[in-house]
């Protein structure tokens, strides 16, 4: 007569499968979050489209965004910085949205600077900005000068200074339309470095 018994050894082997299992989809599961949150909240991946950075960054790079430092002092003249041009559909989601558009340009104005483009070249508080990474003449292109920067706002350029939709088109950028700074070059690989 057989014996419908299950052998001690067989049922443990069948209980550490099984733990065994659950315990690489915990792994995994805290692996996504913690990549979610990472890319929402600390760092994330850009890519530089056209070459209005020229020539610090060029057209197909892709960078490396801090994302955190903004929180605890506000940006710096000559910071690279990753601003929302055109809010995508969902804000709060730390997913790459598709709809939404970013640029990459240069902070040049801080709250409380005035700022001036002359003879093609940029003032801040009445001194010539020494500018070795700009690329063409500074122009006014239509907006007045010399101008006061507001509380919680930044003027950006791109370094690309005649090929370039920045601050003088799109206007003076809220600190919360600011993503992060651009800090590291990651591609393609004869470019690999941090950004300056």
């Amino acid at each position: 007569m057989e014996s419908n018994k299950v052998s001690p050894e067989s049922e443990n082997k069948k209980n550490s499968l099984l733990k065994e299992a659950l315990q690489w989809v915990l792994a995994i599961g805290i692996a996504v979050v913690l990549a979610f949150l990472i890319r929402g909240f600390v760092f994330e991946q850009a890519l530089v489209m056209g070459d209005s950075m020229q020539d610090t960054l060029f057209d197909k790079q892709r960078l490396i965004v801090y994302k955190t430092g903004y929180f605890f002092h506000p940006p710096e003249r000559g910071d690279i910085i990753i601003l929302e041009y055109q809010k995508g559909s969902f804000k709060f989601l730390p997913v790459p949205d598709p709809n939404e558009i970013d640029y990459i340009k240069r902070v040049i104005g801080l709250p409380g600077d005035v700022v001036d483009i002359k003879d093609g070249s940029v003032y801040v508080n009445g001194e010539k900005l020494d500018e070795p990474y700009a690329k063409g003449r500074t122009e006014p292109y239509g907006m007045e000068f010399p101008i006061t920067i507001p509380e919680n706002k930044v003027f950006v350029l791109g370094d690309n200074r005649e090929n370039s939709s920045d601050s003088r088109q799109i206007g003076l950028i809220d600190f919360d339309r600011i993503k992060g700074k651009a800090v590291f070059r990651i591609y393609p690989l004869k470019d690999f470095g941090t950004i300056y």
